[in-house]
């Protein structure tokens, strides 16, 4: 007969964990589920407000394109917090911090200036990527010119910018662009009886309206 090790009976294995505290300690063939229901829930709260704020924090820069009838910077900010809702958070050497309402992004493309947008997408600013760099706030009704390919000639339209709606249009079809086209002194008088305050790129936007009322 082979010599063995004595096998431990019950007694004595039950005896090798005595003075340990007893628990309730759960037996399982797998470990518990570390992701049970409602592991998460305050990660992802915290997660969204993080995620809502920084989406609400536009960098813009110092300088801003004067529009007509404002005189100083600090009187534009003035009619932009109005106007849009805007709060000035910080200044560094060439920007500033912005918290706008939610919705609001600014958009790299792939060439050209970032564009800031409105809720309905619409393009309300622009600026651009050096340090330099100025804001360009966009009136609702502009001007602009319409090229045809075909023929090298172009021509003018008004277009409302909120809706892409064209308001007015040349009949004439010109080399010309721009203020040089023949019909530019017409249109801009049409939009002049029309919408007097049309340079004021914080008029007649519908939010713009609301919130200078409120």
């Amino acid at each position: 007969m082979k010599k063995g090790k004595t096998k431990l009976t019950r007694h004595d294995a039950e005896r090798l964990f005595e003075g340990l505290p007893q628990g309730n300690v759960r037996a399982s063939s797998r470990p518990e589920n570390p992701f049970e229901a409602g592991a998460f829930d305050v990660i992802e709260r915290v997660g969204d407000q993080t995620r809502l704020w920084k989406d609400n924090l536009i960098s813009l820069p110092m300088a801003i394109e004067l529009p007509a009838g404002y005189e100083s910077i600090s009187r534009t900010r003035e009619s932009m917090a109005r106007a849009w809702r805007v709060k000035w958070v910080r200044e560094d050497k060439s920007e500033v911090v912005t918290e706008f309402p939610e919705g609001w992004t600014a958009v790299r493309p792939a060439s050209g200036p970032i564009e800031l947008r409105d809720p309905s997408g619409v393009v309300r600013a622009l600026f651009g990527w050096a340090e330099d760099a100025e804001l360009r706030i966009l009136p609702r009704y502009l001007v602009e010119s319409q090229s045809n390919g075909s023929s090298g000639l172009g021509s003018l339209v008004i277009r409302d910018r909120m809706n892409g709606q064209i308001l007015e249009r040349s009949s004439i079809w010109s080399a010309q662009t721009g203020n040089n086209h023949p019909d530019w002194v017409r249109l801009s008088a049409w939009l002049n009886v029309h919408y007097p305050h049309h340079r004021d790129p914080l008029r007649y936007w519908e939010d713009c309206e609301k919130n200078i009322q409120n």
